[in-house]
């Protein structure tokens, strides 16, 4: 096998385009091309660092008596796999409902973690940190999940700079029940700016409203909540009101 036909190989297996390799390597995506058509031969600086990218050896890149293995033959799912340039991937040979108990991810491009704990670029588990990751339990720039925190929270419980969710608390939280910088809610809301069924904040908009301003006790914002919705759950209106003291009821 000629080294044009094992770049390919490699750079396959690992998912990336001539582009995102050229990128990697500081040489054109045409440079790639031509390495690959054999029309031309990689500088050896260029070649060291392709062999610590793809985890292989120099000789085994320039030798055209030695093959590389195809990594799809490799069937030890317990094991590390470091390469440079940041990429790094671990799966547990344990497995749960077919999937492994742990799967680390992670490194340039666009790279998916699957397991019951995930980590990585993309991340899908019912433990789930990621940029991006989806499952039960959720943490990442983007988490979608029945308990999320991240910078943008899509869930049942969701906690971010941005929270969507049944209860949702962020600097703008859209949900049932709200609480946030500017909070939006079907039935309680309670923010700076707040607007719902029950409203109670420094600008509250809504059917029944209380201003902070106008609190002079302490437990009046849970007895208002209370008022206006006697079936709510109780941990949810102890969440309501731990905010009490913050927004100056006391």
């Amino acid at each position: 096998m000629g080294f044009g036909d094992k770049l390919i190989q490699l750079r396959r297996e690992k998912g990336y385009s001539q582009e995102q390799l050229a990128n990697l390597l500081n040489v054109s995506r045409q440079s790639v091309s031509k390495w690959e058509a054999e029309q031309s031969t990689p500088e050896i600086n260029k070649l060291i660092m392709i062999a610590d990218i793809f985890g292989v050896s120099v000789d085994s890149l320039i030798r055209n008596e030695i093959d590389i293995p195809d990594s799809s033959s490799v069937t030890d799912n317990n094991s590390s796999k470091p390469y440079a340039y940041g990429f790094y991937e671990y799966k547990s040979k344990t497995k749960v409902f077919g999937l492994p108990l742990i799967h680390i991810k992670t490194g340039y491009g666009i790279h998916v973690a699957k397991g019951i704990i995930a980590i990585g670029n993309i991340s899908i588990g019912l433990i789930s940190i990621g940029g991006i990751s989806l499952g039960g339990i959720c943490f990442g720039g983007l988490a979608l999940g029945l308990l999320a925190l991240a910078g943008l929270a899509i869930a049942g419980i969701a906690v971010g700079g941005g929270a969507v969710g049944i209860l949702a608390i962020g600097g703008m939280a859209l949900g049932v029940y709200s609480i946030g910088g500017v909070a939006f809610a079907s039935r309680v809301a309670v923010g700076g700016v707040a607007f719902g069924r029950t409203a109670i904040g420094s600008y509250p908009r809504g059917e029944n409203i209380l201003h902070t301003s106008d609190v002079i006790r302490y437990g009046q914002i849970k007895d208002f909540i209370l008022e206006h919705n006697p079936r709510i759950w109780k941990p949810i209106l102890k969440l309501l009101t731990l905010f009490e003291e913050i927004i100056g009821s006391y």
